[in-house]
C-alpha cells in the first residue's frame, strides 16, 4: 500500500513498507431511521515508523512530516490536503482511493520499549461539503 499526499508542500509519501492497515469508512449516524446527508468519509492508515537510513542529519522518515501536517490550523488552507492511496496485490490496484479536500482528525505515535519500533495512527477525513469528490477505483495495472 503506498499513500500519497500533494497539494501543500511539503509533499508527503508514505512507502509500502511503513503502512501496515487501511480502513476506510462511509460513515453514517446511527440513530437515522432513514438515510441522512449527515454522512462522513474516513480513512484510517496504522504503520510503522521507520527510522532514516538516508544520513545523518536528516528528518525520520514521513512520519515526521504527517505530526507537522497533524498541527495545522484549521483555519489555513495547508490543513486541507489531495490524499491518494493506492491499495496494491500482485501488480494490480485492487483500490485506489482519492480525497481532494482531506484533513486530519487524529494522529498519533506510539512506541514499544522493549524492541524500539514506533507505530502511527493517522486519521483523516473528507470535507463533507466536497463528499462528492471523493473517488474510489480499482482493478488496473500499476
Amino acid at each position: 500500500m503506498a499513500l500519497a499526499f500533494s497539494t501543500a508542500d511539503p509533499a508527503i509519501t508514505l512507502e509500502e513498507e511503513s503502512t501496515k492497515k487501511i480502513i476506510f469508512r462511509v460513515e453514517i449516524p446511527q440513530d437515522s431511521r432513514a438515510r441522512t446527508k449527515d454522512v462522513g468519509v474516513t480513512l484510517t492508515v496504522i504503520g510503522k515508523i521507520m527510522a532514516d537510513t538516508a544520513s545523518a542529519g536528516t528528518a525520520a522518515d514521513s512520519t515526521a512530516k504527517l505530526m507537522e501536517w497533524s498541527v495545522v490550523p484549521s483555519e489555513k488552507k495547508e490543513a486541507y490536503r489531495s490524499i491518494t492511496l493506492k491499495v496494491k496485490s500482485g501488480g494490480i490496484v485492487t483500490r485506489q482511493y482519492e480525497m481532494p479536500n482531506a484533513f486530519i482528525v487524529d494522529y498519533s505515535e506510539n512506541f514499544d520499549n522493549a524492541d524500539g519500533i514506533g507505530e502511527f495512527v493517522l486519521k483523516l477525513q473528507q470535507m463533507k461539503n466536497k463528499l462528492a469528490d471523493v473517488k474510489v477505483t480499482g482493478g488496473f495495472s500499476e
